[in-house]
């Protein structure tokens, strides 16, 4: 036992060391496998030594169960904003007040950094243990979302001050910083939800916020990094420089971003921002401007603030640049959800160090609420610039013969009906209801060979293609009918027989794999791989779920009307019914195995409906689900009369109130551990 607790330690030391090199260093010494595996042996260790968890270690960034709502906590240093600047007259201006407030004829060492477009924050370590984040509100006072920002790898649980040059850490210690999400996140992500029939984020920013506040901390990572630069609290302060505080910073561990540098006097400023503003483009996050910052801490205290930002730094914004072209077409292109997105295309223009000819106009109410017509003149910038958009018309430039934009009413690839969505009488999107469409049909059949749904050995994006312009893929009951057109596969290049026969193998057993997998794979608005095994869960089999209503499919937890309708919907279409029918003949398996337990007469959970809420140290909520239905247990998401017991950890909040005024019986986490040790 000894010895495997100093292998907990050891591991612990070992992740957080390939932490630091991975985001602070950025030269990580192993890959995202191994890192995964040193993980899973801590996490199979830990669940054998409950008692020697602890909040910093690397198991424990992500939290328990969902939260209720986001406390407000008031800052102990106001986290003003800084104010900008847009011009190089501004910042002269500046730098004079700056030179007047302390009575120098120069202004004195600064430091400059890139402006990241992302979320303030504000970390507090006590110890060197991160005990609070908050945003930053109304600069008074923000909300707790600690939960959620100890998802988020690139900031550490606990401060380390054993690198040789690293000071000792304060006792308590506030850092100001920015989250952020990398540009291929942001992309990966939008491409997720376009699938989906989700509005797109219109830039990392955005993208971030709402990562940020979502309720269930498990939703919240998402590749998020962060970027320490600033202080709040600082007891004791050792600091007398900017500078070395940051560089500090670096040595307990976290992020700072590397292109921060200081600068000796005002004529090294604006050169920095010139030489900043051709790189940008090419950094893997957005940007929006420098910051200045002087760089005494003593000179800061001098200068002060006012009641909104400070005076002794400034930001340089870059405006978001524009330019002016002719939109020539509007193409709607068919998504792989059926969602038609409009696309502008207009007369070339450089933007942001790219030719641009296409942009987004993300739907017609966008169309009309800006008034777009066919040979207008409009402006253009990529939100975030990442994303070609249309912003606005220049309505004085609009010729006489310009031509109102008439939306499709019916699907311009397979001229099905166009479904139109509305929102306070506001359209929203349209959809094609076809989910044969040709359009939307090779995207569609990818996606449900991919290896989180049907998980198809042989039947990949590029096979799918090569079938598809064969002729020998046009819906999904194509799949399981290859084995008879295997003369027709012969012909195609780089198959051959021993490939063609994995293939059909791999075909065959993804008939078994279970409605789940099927659903998932169907790429019905709304319903990913959760919701997809929740509602085969629920009813077990497809002609169950044909014969639920809307109000009976919204019952199930966690899906709620808006998803019941979407199922509901394409279920009963003909496009949909004609789906189902193909795999029934192609004798794919339509029916969920429910998971069933060893029900031992000596297991106190055997036959009962458990709820968990609130935070468990030793669990998460996944882990302790499924290993109390090993048990015999069904778990639920509310508490009811038919709840049997609710395990209740910290902040259990409205369930265990609701426990408690049923008189449900009650678990804290000692009392579940003690019953789990009986059962091995």
């Amino acid at each position: 036992m000894v010895d495997e607790l100093s292998h907990i330690q050891q591991l612990r030391r070992d992740i957080n060391a390939h932490n630091r090199r991975y985001y602070v260093d950025a030269m990580p010494t192993i890959s995202d496998r191994e890192y995964d595996e040193l993980l899973k042996q801590l996490k199979a260790l830990e669940a054998k030594h409950p008692e020697a968890i602890t909040p910093d270690s690397p198991t424990q960034r992500v939290g328990g169960e969902p939260i209720d709502g986001f406390q407000t906590i008031v800052h102990t240093h106001r986290m003003l904003s800084i104010d900008n600047t847009y011009d190089q007259a501004e910042l002269n201006a500046w730098i004079d007040r700056v030179n007047k407030n302390l009575g120098t004829e120069a202004i004195p060492p600064c430091m400059v950094e890139p402006k990241i477009d992302g979320i303030a924050i504000s970390l507090r370590y006590e110890s060197g243990l991160l005990t609070q984040a908050l945003t930053r509100g109304d600069g008074r006072q923000g909300d707790d979302i600690t939960h959620n920002v100890r998802t988020i790898g690139a900031i550490p649980l606990r401060l380390s001050d054993s690198a040789a040059d690293a000071p000792d850490v304060p006792d308590v210690l506030e850092i100001r910083g920015e989250i952020y999400m990398p540009n291929d996140t942001f992309a990966r992500i939008n491409a997720q939800r376009e699938s989906e029939g989700l509005d797109l984020f219109a830039n990392p920013r955005n993208s971030t916020a709402g990562s940020l506040k979502q309720k269930n901390p498990k939703s919240v990572a998402r590749g998020l990094r962060f970027f320490a630069h600033g202080r709040g609290e600082v007891q004791p302060n050792q600091f007398t420089t900017h500078h070395d505080f940051l560089n500090a910073l670096q040595a307990w561990g976290l992020p700072v971003n590397p292109l921060i540098q200081p600068v000796a006097n005002a004529d090294a400023i604006w050169p920095f921002i010139e030489s900043f503003d051709k790189q940008r483009h090419d950094l893997p996050y957005a940007t929006d401007g420098v910051v200045i910052k002087v760089d005494n801490i003593e000179q800061q205290e001098q200068l002060g603030e006012t009641s909104k930002s400070p005076r002794w730094c400034i930001a340089y914004k870059f405006a978001a640049e524009q330019a002016e072209t002719l939109l020539e077409q509007i193409e709607w292109q068919v998504g792989k959800t059926g969602k038609l997105t409009p696309r502008a295309t207009m007369a070339p223009v450089l933007l942001a160090g790219t030719t641009v000819t296409h942009a987004t106009l993300h739907n017609f109410g966008e169309i009309l609420r800006k008034d777009i017509r066919l040979g207008d003149t409009v402006v253009v910038e990529k939100a975030g610039e990442i994303i070609p958009q249309v912003v606005r018309v220049i309505p004085e430039k609009r010729p006489a013969d310009s031509q109102p934009i008439t939306p499709p009413t019916h699907c311009p690839v397979c001229q099905a009906d166009v479904n139109i969505e509305l929102v306070d009488e506001q359209e929203t999107a349209r959809y094609c209801v076809n989910p044969e469409c040709p359009a939307q049909l090779r995207e569609r059949l990818i996606h449900f060979a991919g290896r989180h749904q049907m998980d198809i050995e042989g039947l990949g994006e590029k096979s799918v293609i090569q079938f598809a312009d064969a002729g020998l893929l046009t819906n999904f009951g194509d799949i399981f009918s290859l084995k008879n057109k295997q003369e027709a596969l012969l012909t195609l290049e780089r198959m051959a027989d021993k490939k063609i026969e994995n293939l059909l193998a791999g075909i065959e057993q993804a008939k078994s794999r279970g409605l789940a997998r099927v659903l998932a794979g169907l790429t019905i608005r709304h319903v990913g791989r959760g919701g997809a095994e929740k509602l085969a869960l629920a009813f077990g089999s497809i002609d169950a779920l044909l014969a639920a209503d809307v109000d009976t499919i919204a019952a199930v937890d966690d899906i709620g009307p808006i998803t019941a309708e979407s199922v509901h919907t394409f279920l009963h279409s003909d496009a949909g019914q004609h789906v189902i029918d193909e795999l029934k003949r192609a004798g794919v398996d339509l029916t969920q195995e429910q998971p069933t337990a060893a029900l031992d007469s000596d297991s106190i959970f055997a036959g009962k409906t458990i709820v968990l809420t609130g935070t468990l140290e030793s669990f998460d909520r996944t882990s302790l689900g499924e290993k109390l239905k090993q048990l015999g247990a069904k778990i639920t998401g509310s508490v009811s009369k038919k709840t049997d017991l609710v395990i209740a950890g910290e902040s259990a909040g409205s369930k265990l109130d609701k426990a408690i005024k049923l008189e449900i019986e009650v678990w804290d986490e000692a009392r579940l551990l003690d019953e789990l040790s009986q059962h091995g």
